[in-house]
């Protein structure tokens, strides 16, 4: 019964999907390791087969559910049989706004960082410290069902082998990894699946996709006829938008296939300097000054909190269109004083509150009444 209603939903999706403005999809659908052997797509009992998301899938396997979760980098898939859990802990904290929005943050009885986390309401939870700083003995004596971690290519992960030596059940999830925001906000349904609320989360990715795609729409119609007013040649022009700020005298823009991209464009906007592919590029400031004086708008300015810390950065900046015009935001609207920010915990699971913010930046006539989520101004 669960399976049809799973089924049904997912019809609604795509239905919703292709009615809506057009945006980047999802790539091929990952196969199922049983095809490699020669079984049809419907000899596979899908229990959800995502939309958007290229990194899991949830079957049914000798009447068991089974999550698959796949990394997009190694090509390593990984097999997990699903049982409902009680206790949890989470060492990101995207996973915790995933959790929040099933409600079950109650489940969360370990966290990573505490003072970087915005959401309020694990407060009970223990801090467990941080990657290789992790406190085992605290972890143990919590005894999770389940442990949800995450692995940065490139970088150490020894404790993720530690606690797999410890005898825990640890999953890593990819969502991060995930290049379309509706594909990262899709995972909800896999962590909804370790509670036994995945109808739940499919009508709440039904809402949010169809929510985005609304959004989407608007910005280019929008844009469409702004242009027309301003040019008699009208069609789409997307507005210009520099992003970010440089990091020890690098200056890193994601390439066309990235989250970020995808957002900026589904706004109605396109990042400068940003290459073909998912991978970031790195910039010299000199090369990012050029596209600064092309930029309509500044967004994601990084640890620069105002206009007087980033024109400190390089006075020539100051000089730029969207710094003298005063389209400068940064996305720490919701922050902690210690620096972690909201729109890397919650805004995994609401990209369309992302969108409604950029497009009330690029387009303000767009959304007059709109209330900012995650952008703030930056003030002189």
């Amino acid at each position: 019964m669960l399976r049809g209603s799973l089924i049904g939903t997912c019809i609604l999706l795509c239905t919703f999907a292709f009615q809506s403005c057009p945006t980047n999809r999802s790539k091929s659908f990952r196969k199922h390791p049983l095809e490699e052997y020669g079984l049809s797509e419907g000899d596979i009992d899908y229990i959800y087969k995502p939309l958007y998301a290229n990194n899991f899938y949830l079957v049914r396997e000798d009447g068991e559910k089974v999550l698959y979760l796949t990394d997009p980098v190694t090509y390593n898939t990984t097999r997990h049989v699903v049982n409902k859990v009680r206790k949890v802990v989470c060492l990101s904290s995207t996973h915790i706004a995933y959790l929040d929005a099933l409600n079950e943050t109650n489940a969360i009885a370990g966290v990573s960082g505490a003072q970087y986390i915005y959401n309020k309401n694990i407060r009970k939870a223990v801090d467990l410290g941080y990657e290789s700083a992790i406190d085992y003995e605290a972890l143990l004596q919590l005894e999770p069902d389940i442990v949800f971690a995450y692995a940065i290519h490139g970088e150490s992960a020894d404790y993720i082998e530690k606690i797999k030596q410890l005898g825990l059940n640890i999953v890593q999830i990819p969502e991060y990894l995930e290049n379309h925001p509706l594909g990262k906000a899709e995972f909800l349904v896999a962590f909804a699946s370790f509670f036994d609320k995945e109808l739940m989360a499919i009508e709440q990715f039904s809402k949010i996709s169809h929510t985005y795609l609304e959004y989407c729409k608007l910005a280019k119609e929008t844009a469409t006829t702004q242009n027309s007013a301003e040019s008699a040649s009208g069609g789409f022009e997307p507005v210009k938008v520099l992003v970010n700020a440089p990091f020890k005298d690098v200056w890193y823009v994601p390439g066309t296939d990235s989250h970020l991209q995808i957002l900026v464009k589904d706004a109605g906007g396109m990042i400068l300097g940003s290459k073909p592919g998912a991978k970031t590029t790195a910039l010299s400031v000199e090369q990012a000054y050029l596209y600064a004086q092309q930029a309509d708008f500044w967004i994601n300015t990084n640890q620069y909190e105002d206009m007087a810390s980033l024109a400190r950065l390089d006075p020539r900046f100051a000089e730029a269109p969207a710094f003298r015009n005063g389209n400068v935001w940064n996305n720490n609207l919701r922050s902690t004083p210690e620096g972690g920010s909201d729109y890397f915990e919650s805004g995994a699971v609401n990209p369309h509150l992302i969108l409604a913010d950029l497009i009330a930046i690029f387009y303000p006539q767009a959304l007059p009444k709109h209330m900012f989520n995650y952008y703030r101004k930056l003030e002189n």
